[in-house]
């Protein structure tokens, strides 16, 4: 999507706003999927929390009984530029398709409240999996896998001409099966190339890069400056920089004071430089994130999975429903063997031997049993 298109989509949905808020007095009926009209239902589980402009709630889906989130937000309290901002997350995820980014699925008005349907993530966040680690450093397998996946997350969107402009552990969420997704694309923006630069200061303090504090331009090295601070918390479980106002930390970044050092003894001194690279106070030094994945470091440790070839853009099923049809049986047959919840990812079939791979790397497989007459399915992880 060029430049021009990207902006026409993001008046076009403001535009839908206006319409939504000056023509219809009672609730909006249930969002249109597919070009049809259906009414969904879902059912409140809890708050999750609350990002840039809204609160997320868990719901589920009583339809298929899958877990969502909806980001809720209240575009009357915002001004227009902030509203710009809020739909402008709306955009950016329709860009977006990538198994280490947060699933896109749906949004719709409710009245003057913006509604986005995304991807549910079940084992949280990384800042509060950091905090449960207490003082336990994490393995430096485990650390690298980690940063292979956010790196691929970063090279997607940077690709798309995106700036991200609020990566920190908070809005990085990971499934039960480690699988990392990166959320919350309400602060991003799409530059002309990749040459462009932005200047507008917006982020997390303590993820902020050198040249935001001095309020100069920037552009995606920003990007990778704060992945390479949430690398630097996975290896120390401590933030980069700290300090107890935003004037003292504006200065340690800048000069470079980081918190504590990693520790050598733990971690390889590759992975250590890695880092250190993603943090140096020239935005030109610094690596782009392709550039990391090419590192002999995470080419080494990658795991043995789909994931390790170069990331491919996939449509991540709302549903966890897989039906079978054939051997002589005109109607698919529904498998009830998925858990709740999951998401298939790929599918091969036999004559009597089928497996699905779900987005959370859960492989299920099963055969046809004649003496039974039913489907036998085992689960294992990938």
């Amino acid at each position: 999507m060029s430049l021009g298109e990207y902006e026409r989509h993001c008046d076009s949905i403001n535009s839908d706003f206006d319409n939504e808020s000056s023509g219809r007095s009672g609730p909006r009926p249930g969002p249109v999927l597919g070009g049809e009209q259906e009414e969904l239902h879902y059912a409140p589980i809890r708050v999750l929390g609350r990002g840039a402009f809204g609160e997320a709630t868990l719901y589920r889906r009583t339809e298929d009984d899958s877990l969502v989130v909806w980001k809720e937000v209240d575009l009357t309290r915002l001004s227009e530029k902030e509203r710009r901002d809020a739909l402008n997350e709306i955009v950016i995820l329709a860009l977006l398709q990538h198994d280490n980014i947060i699933a896109y699925y749906n949004h719709f008005m409710d009245n003057t409240t913006l509604l986005i349907e995304l991807e549910y993530c079940n084992g949280g966040n990384l800042y509060d999996k950091i905090l449960r680690q207490k003082d336990k450093l994490f393995e430096e397998e485990m650390v690298v896998w980690y940063l292979f996946q956010i790196a691929s997350a970063v090279s997607c969107i940077h690709r798309e001409g995106i700036l991200h402009r609020d990566i920190k552990t908070l809005n990085i969420f990971l499934t039960k099966a480690n699988l990392i997704k990166l959320g919350d694309y309400g602060l991003a923006k799409k530059l002309n190339s990749e040459y462009s630069m932005a200047e507008t200061l917006v982020g997390t303090p303590y993820y902020m890069s050198p040249e935001l504090c001095q309020g100069v331009k920037y552009n995606f090295k920003s990007d990778i400056w704060a992945v390479g601070c949430v690398a630097f918390e996975l290896l120390t479980l401590k933030r980069t920089f700290d300090a107890t106002n935003p004037l003292n930390l504006c200065l340690k970044i800048v000069q470079g004071n980081r918190a504590m050092e990693v520790d050598s003894s733990v971690y390889s001194l590759d992975l250590i430089h890695m880092v250190h690279s993603c943090l140096d106070q020239d935005p030109e030094k610094r690596p782009t994130a392709d550039e990391l994945l090419e590192t002999p470091l995470i080419s080494k440790h990658r795991r043995t999975s789909t994931m390790n070839e170069a990331p491919i853009a996939v449509v991540t099923s709302r549903t966890s429903e897989v039906y079978v049809w054939g051997g002589g049986k005109s109607s698919p047959q529904k498998l009830d063997a998925i858990k709740s919840g999951c998401s298939a990812r790929q599918v091969c079939a036999g004559n009597t031997h089928f497996a699905v791979v779900t987005v959370e790397k859960e492989l299920y497989t099963w055969v046809v049993s004649e003496v039974y007459e039913k489907y036998i399915g085992n689960l294992d992880n990938v």
